[in-house]
């Protein structure tokens, strides 16, 4: 997966024909002529896709890149680093010969590195290929590498700023102790040369040093292109809403927001009762990349929010849900630069810290609302006075962005964000956007994921089994692959194929009903304090049915039953691809009836 440009004479599928893109109009339509009978046409941004590709059967599967260690997506992260504008010069040999001085490489490698780059400009394609040793070449033991690497955890990552030949005493020490061979001085130096910089300064130094090394210099931070950076964020809405069963209060519900830094647009946001994730995270993105007027159409609004395209860098803060591997490596997948403010400095993210206040000093006039802090609530009975459900909530918020926000004039910019953005698309030199290879897939590329080997009788997570008739196809018995899932919905797991495409796999059992993450471990932990230790598949989906039973019960009585059963309820509809979904809706409660069939007899 990666992204195709959104520009002038570029090929793409609009529906289901091979058009090539003539010009973007401002109201974000993109105007096509069909390469089969040459007819110009307006297409919505959301129909567009990349073209199919045509995969080689002899190349090697693309299924276990996220497989390798941290080290090795960090070499080809620097690999694409020092190639990737190679291809914008004239002068590639002299590029060539410095690129390979950076990396220490053969000129005649940085041209094999450079010709895979250009066949698929991606990070993955710069990753070791994993066809072993070749003849004559030797490769460091793998329990080596560890040992290496703790020494340098332990000795030369701290505030004592221990030397790197004392590194070097103390691999050689361990490996003594351990008794296994020592890898050569060079061998620890060169692990030592690979550290990154920053990770050096803040470990060794004293936080006043180390900022004069890597943070930016304090003041305004000005972006003057649209999409280069996109600020997002989490904040739990200052208002309660209340089930749609029966209209009582279940708590507050949490928002995930992102601006676009030099229009001030919002691109796109994410609301559930959730706690933040990076499920939330990516989900967010996918609403602020992706065209918006499908889901206008589906949750019945006509406003208008023109917003779409892949930013080129995504600021954020340290918390948990922006450093997982799911969301570094989606980024880098799809070329979006992940940039990571400095613990304990909102400043740093002023832009996003704003917009966030501004969208809760308009919730603070809604019913129900909590105010910002006790005292700007006083004695206003919020939960009685609560009126809103969760999809209430949402198309305000929606309603308020597009024709409140976005149209007001920004002090900051001196024009309404929808006129800056307007302006940055408009012309000559608009704005080139882009658009994932294939938006359907887009969200599952930032999911999390776990590592697990293909069985005989399918694929095991969380104590449930997958199977599909695809998965022999794409994974070799035995082979780990990397599964990706979404812990709203654990009905369908996803795997990624040989052509760079996640394939859904379902529950081998059909007829099992949709559960979440936190059903699954609540269940799990209430047989494991029964005494079972290891329970079956059936006794976790039975333990689950119990609860929700219970939950149904009681939600009429506790506020925490009601936010409970509206969790599920969300996580019925949250599906990767409901779109496809939606038509036919399958009662699981009910069992299963044989269809009437006309048998023919020879």
């Amino acid at each position: 997966m990666g992204r195709f440009n959104v520009a002038p004479d570029v090929v793409a599928v609009a529906g289901d024909r091979l058009v090539t893109i003539v010009r973007i109009n401002q109201d974000g339509g993109v105007i096509v002529r069909d390469l089969a009978n040459g007819q110009v046409h307006t297409a919505s941004a959301a129909e567009l896709s990349a073209p199919p590709l045509v995969v080689d059967s002899s190349a090697i599967c693309l299924s276990a890149i996220y497989d390798v260690t941290d080290l090795q997506w960090e070499r080809a992260r620097q690999r694409e680093e020092a190639i990737a504008g190679i291809a914008d010069t004239s002068d590639v040999a002299e590029q060539v010969t410095r690129a390979a001085a950076k990396l220490g490489v053969s000129r005649r490698t940085i041209f094999r590195w450079l010709a895979l780059y250009r066949e698929t400009p991606q990070t993955s394609s710069l990753l070791d290929r994993p066809s072993g040793p070749r003849n004559g070449s030797h490769r460091i033991d793998p329990r080596l590498e560890i040992l290496i690497t703790e020494v340098i955890n332990d000795v030369y990552l701290t505030k004592v700023r221990a030397k790197k030949e004392e590194v070097v005493r103390m691999v050689g020490l361990r490996c003594a102790t351990e008794g296994v061979k020592p890898p050569s001085r060079k061998a620890t130096l060169a692990r030592l040369k690979k550290l990154d910089i920053r990770q050096v300064a803040k470990a060794r130094l004293q936080p006043g040093e180390a900022s004069t090394l890597y943070d930016f210099v304090p003041g305004s931070y000005q972006i003057n292109r649209a999409l280069d950076v996109v600020q997002i964020d989490h904040t739990p809405v200052d208002v309660i809403v209340v089930d749609e069963a029966h209209r009582l209060p279940i708590g507050r519900p949490w928002l995930t927001l992102a601006i676009d830094v030099a229009t001030r647009v919002v691109v796109g946001f994410y609301l559930s009762m959730e706690a933040p994730s990076s499920t939330s995270v990516a989900l967010c993105l996918t609403h602020a990349i992706l065209p918006k007027e499908p889901w206008l159409k589906q949750i019945g609004l006509n406003c208008t929010w023109p917003v779409w395209g892949i930013p080129r860098a995504l600021h954020a803060d340290n918390g948990a849900d922006f450093t997982s591997a799911a969301l570094r490596r989606g980024c880098d997948e799809h070329g979006i630069c992940l940039i990571l403010r400095p613990v304990a400095t909102p400043r740093y993210g002023g832009h996003i810290e704003r917009l966030i206040g501004t969208m809760m000093g308009r919730v603070h006039l809604l019913p129900g609302t909590t105010g910002s802090n006790p005292q700007d609530k006083g004695d206003y009975p919020s939960e009685s006075e609560s009126r809103l459900t969760m999809a209430e909530l949402e198309r305000w918020l929606t309603l308020e962005i597009c024709e409140q926000y976005h149209r007001r004039n920004h002090k900051g910019i001196h024009q309404s964000p929808i006129a800056a953005w307007d302006h940055a698309m408009r012309g000559v030199d608009g704005l080139e956007r882009c658009l994932p290879d294939y938006p359907e897939q887009f969200t599952i590329s930032f999911l999390p994921f776990q590592h697990r080997k293909l069985r005989r009788d399918g694929l095991h997570l969380f104590s449930i089994r997958y199977w599909d008739n695809v998965l022999p196809t794409i994974v070799n018995m035995g082979e780990v692959m990397m599964v990706r899932y979404d812990p709203r919905n654990l009905a369908k797991v996803y795997v990624l194929g040989p052509d760079q495409r996640y394939f859904p796999i379902p529950y081998s059992d059909l007829s099992l009903p949709p559960i979440t993450l936190w059903e699954q471990r609540a269940a799990l932990a209430n047989l494991r304090s029964q005494g079972d230790n290891a329970p079956a598949q059936a006794a976790i989906f039975q333990a689950v049915t119990e609860q929700r039973a219970l939950i149904a019960s009681a939600s009429s009585k506790t506020k925490a039953a009601r936010r409970q059963l509206q969790r599920t309820k969300n996580s019925e509809l949250a599906t990767m691809d409901r779109k496809r979904s939606e038509g036919s809706p399958v009662d699981y409660s009910k069992p299963v009836m044989p269809s009437d069939v006309e048998i023919w007899e020879d």
